[in-house]
């Protein structure tokens, strides 16, 4: 009876919210794509009187040629209300502020009553990178992406982190479950939950938040710590996570977790040299020795990208009208979240060639190097591993800049 009982709320439930959702203009399918802790993600349908009315949303869904979109539903009743005081809105905040770039998810409007929140987002099709890896794992045989594959995924994170480490925003939670890819192959950053506005510079945070197995030594020693070298390491587990196929330190307890992290990670047979030396660069346990984001774009693995992404630029570039124009671009952009052309991460690897210091690469939507593929492996029926995530509130923290530049799902691990 109990079963039933819940059943009939359930569906009661979901049918209250097929009707918010229309009368702000969405249609709500029965289809669910994601959840977390105190949330529900469905696929859902944006109306064209919708569309007439936010022009945000309109001019995205015409560049991809659908209506689709993803909804976000918080009930109010099943959150605690740390999570509406503090997590959400700084998710919203954060989302509002990295809106236009290519690789952030992307928040087109909120509504909300005094029963549910609704989050309307960008749909990533294609589900989240853990999902890709072993996909693609189970597709060759063989654990991990191929180099070539995760180097261009791992251009287009680190423009996005790039990005939001200009606006001030500290992720605090990079993992392969909050990386998302559309329908191109292209790379969504999401689950802004745990993200923070940097504060003062070289302010530190305190707050244990994200998944342990991404976790920086700092975080697991409960020193205090700066967000974006936290960052940093959470950046160069995805790396190893991607080209391996499975975690570089997998243990529960954060004592034998940093045991682990003081040997340093191992590498399977076959893995390039210059790839093992930007994870180790990366997975530095002292803060200040990790390599800088600028860094790892301008680092001899990252390169070719970098070139794919140069040649395409200038194809694209009328040879006597717009070459000015390219240099313009690159040496005048200012940090704007609503100016409109996406740019490309250029700047990033830019002072390598020209043997300068560093220079600003904020503003809006990189391009990834290349053409986003458009076909891709089905990965949704594959069986995922659990892992714990930990989780607790925020604080503030900022260094100097080297660059300028929802899903909410469970942790897990990848395939051993």
């Amino acid at each position: 009876m109990k079963a039933a009982s819940r059943q009939k709320l359930d569906q009661r439930a979901f049918l209250e919210q097929v009707h918010e959702c229309r009368d702000n203009g969405y249609l709500l399918s029965s289809k669910k794509i994601g959840s977390g802790a105190f949330s529900k993600v469905y696929l859902a349908y944006a109306t064209q009187e919708r569309m007439r009315h936010n022009c945000k949303l309109a001019s995205d869904l015409r560049g991809k040629r659908h209506t689709m979109v993803a909804i976000k539903i918080v009930p109010t009743a099943e959150a605690p209300a740390e999570f509406f005081c503090k997590f959400l809105p700084r998710e919203i905040s954060s989302l509002n502020a990295t809106y236009k770039h290519l690789n952030v998810v992307q928040l087109y409007e909120t509504f909300a009553n005094s029963r549910r929140t609704y989050l309307v987002l960008e749909l990533a099709a294609r589900g989240n990178l853990l999902e890709h890896i072993n996909a693609m794992s189970a597709h060759h045989r063989c654990p991990g992406l191929e180099e070539e594959e995760a180097r261009r995924l791992l251009w287009q994170l680190v423009s996005a982190v790039a990005h939001c480490h200009n606006l001030g925003i500290v992720h605090r939670d990079l993992k392969c479950e909050n990386i998302l890819l559309d329908d191109r192959g292209c790379l969504k950053l999401s689950d802004f939950g745990f993200a923070n506005w940097s504060g003062l510079k070289n302010s530190l945070l305190s707050t244990f938040c994200g998944s342990v197995a991404y976790t920086a030594p700092e975080i697991l020693m409960s020193k205090k710590y700066n967000g974006k070298q936290a960052d940093l390491w959470s950046l160069g587990v995805t790396l190893y996570a991607m080209v391996t196929g499975k975690l570089p330190f997998k243990e529960c307890q954060p004592h034998r977790m940093l045991y682990l992290m003081r040997r340093g990670p191992t590498f399977r047979p076959g893995l390039s040299p210059e790839c093992q030396d930007l994870i180790r660069g990366l997975l530095q346990l002292h803060p200040r020795a990790r390599l800088g984001l600028q860094q790892v774009a301008t680092h001899p693995w990252m390169l070719p990208a970098a070139h794919a992404l140069f040649c395409t630029t200038l194809c694209a570039i009328p040879e006597k009208t717009e070459k000015p124009q390219l240099r313009t671009s690159l040496d005048n952009v200012k940090p704007n979240a609503d100016s409109d052309p996406p740019r490309s991460l250029l700047q990033l690897w830019r002072p390598q060639l020209q043997g300068t210091s560093h220079e600003s690469a904020s503003g809006p939507a990189p391009e990834p190097p290349g053409a986003c593929p458009r076909q891709g492996v089905d990965s949704a029926g594959l069986e995922l591993w659990s892992t714990e995530t930990a989780g607790r509130t925020v604080g503030h923290s900022r260094h100097p800049l080297l660059l300028c530049s929802i899903r909410s799902v469970p942790g897990h691990y990848l395939v051993s």
